[in-house]
């Protein structure tokens, strides 16, 4: 019995013991940490800047290009060579081989002459039987009328084609008829007739085949112009009752003006 009592003391001071040391070396454990904290509080952290490194420029020289001389080398002069001349050597040759040019005669072929065509008779056209008619239908010209036209014309009247000249003989003084009695119907000019006024002017423009006329105008005026603008009036109006040509033809003739 004393024994394990002994023992049960001995055993619980044994557990006291290792007790206090753990304590002791605990408290020394949390002391360290502190020292360990109050030294990291201290300490500052610093960034250091990265410094660029500065770029190192590179000096270049500049290269000039040589210049190429040109070595101009020494003309050569090539040595004249002497073509050499032969003589022509000239010998007579005797008769016996000399050539004699041979005779060629030539015979001449008869040609055959043609045998003669017979031309046979064009026929004329409608044109130029129509145009044929017309101045076989002319009538005897009056000596008067032609002297009148010469008069009107002048050198201008021989340029004229026959067609031409064998319509104007015939109508000029139809022209001149008609043209009085659209005055007639018209009536004086109002001016003139209170004036006492009369004269005559020449009038000229282009018929054509197809009834128009072209480029009107009076060539040799009456001084009035009462009776100058009053004819063209006239002509507007009288020629379509004009006889048409078979060509362009250019008219010319007189307008009268009288009071009775």
């Amino acid at each position: 019995m004393k024994i394990i009592i002994f023992a049960f003391v001995v055993s619980i001071s044994l557990h006291l013991l290792l007790f206090k040391q753990y304590k002791i070396e605990k408290a020394a454990q949390t002391n360290t940490n502190k020292n360990i904290d109050h030294k990291k509080s201290n300490v500052q952290f610093v960034k250091l800047k990265q410094i660029a490194p500065k770029p190192i420029k590179k000096e270049i020289k500049k290269v000039e290009p040589k210049k190429i001389v040109e070595i101009k080398k020494p003309a050569i002069k090539k040595p004249i060579v002497k073509k050499k001349v032969k003589k022509q050597i000239t010998r007579t040759l005797p008769k016996k081989y000399i050539k004699t040019k041979k005779t060629v005669t030539y015979q001449k072929k008869r040609v055959k002459k043609p045998t003669p065509v017979k031309q046979v008779p064009k026929r004329k056209t409608i044109q130029e039987k129509t145009l044929e008619d017309f101045l076989s239908q002319k009538e005897p010209v009056n000596n008067k009328v032609l002297n009148e036209l010469q008069r009107l014309y002048g050198r201008e009247y021989q340029t004229f084609t026959k067609v031409q000249k064998a319509y104007l003989e015939k109508n000029l003084n139809n022209f001149q008829v008609i043209t009085q009695r659209v005055l007639t119907r018209l009536g004086y000019p109002k001016l003139a007739a209170k004036l006492r006024l009369s004269g005559k002017n020449i009038v000229e423009f282009m018929y054509y085949p197809n009834g128009n006329i072209k480029n009107l105008k009076i060539t040799n005026s009456s001084g009035y112009a009462v009776f100058d603008d009053y004819s063209l009036k006239l002509i507007e109006i009288a020629y379509k009752d004009y006889p048409r040509p078979k060509t362009p033809t250019k008219l010319k003739f007189q307008v009268h003006y009288r009071i009775y």
